[in-house]
């Protein structure tokens, strides 16, 4: 029997220079590299077994965090099932910003998975600027999924956080199958 290959449009959000391509660059080769400032929007994608006969394809969308880029984004948004929301612990205004990446994303995708992400995690004892209280706050505030901390130099939570957003992304399809099933009866 010829396996069965889900795909997933995810996006990865957030201020400029707070290293979500760097993030997504861990996760694809094992590797710590330093990225140049995105343009515009980077496709990547990312494959994970679910069992023997599926696997899941991520289709990661990280797009350039620059306000002139921003108009761009409701449409890159678009038929998105995951999010990573992501902020820079050692700059509060990558924080202070994450509202306006929330309601982009969540006026434009149909109920996407979050998952809140604070990059740099290498840095915390030195120049931690957003304390976890606070990320754990807004989480509550606006529903989001799941809370993670991440450095793509140790790459610590870094394979974690795409395969907590695999999971969820599954288990809501499945909700959401389950009730149209419901309909039709």
């Amino acid at each position: 029997m010829a396996s069965r290959k889900l795909v997933f449009k995810v996006c990865v959000v957030g201020d400029g220079g707070i290293g979500k391509s760097t993030m997504v660059q861990r996760l694809i080769t094992g590797l710590f590299i330093s990225q140049k400032i995105t343009i515009g929007t980077d496709l990547a994608t990312w494959d994970t077994p679910i069992n023997d006969l599926e696997t899941v394809r991520l289709q990661i969308w990280d797009f350039a965090g620059e306000r002139r880029f921003r108009i761009f984004l409701p449409n890159y948004a678009r038929g998105a099932v995951g999010c990573l929301l992501c902020y820079d612990i050692t700059r509060r205004t990558s924080f202070d910003n994450l509202e306006e990446w929330y309601n982009i994303v969540k006026s434009n995708a149909v109920n996407p998975v979050f998952i809140l992400v604070g990059e740099k995690l290498d840095l915390a004892d030195v120049r931690r600027s957003v304390e976890i209280e606070h990320a754990e706050e807004f989480k509550e505030k606006y529903r989001i999924d799941r809370f993670f901390e991440t450095s793509s130099k140790s790459g610590v939570n870094n394979k974690k956080i795409f395969k907590t957003l695999t999971q969820l992304i599954l288990e809501r399809r499945e909700k959401e199958i389950g009730r149209e099933q419901e309909l039709i009866k």
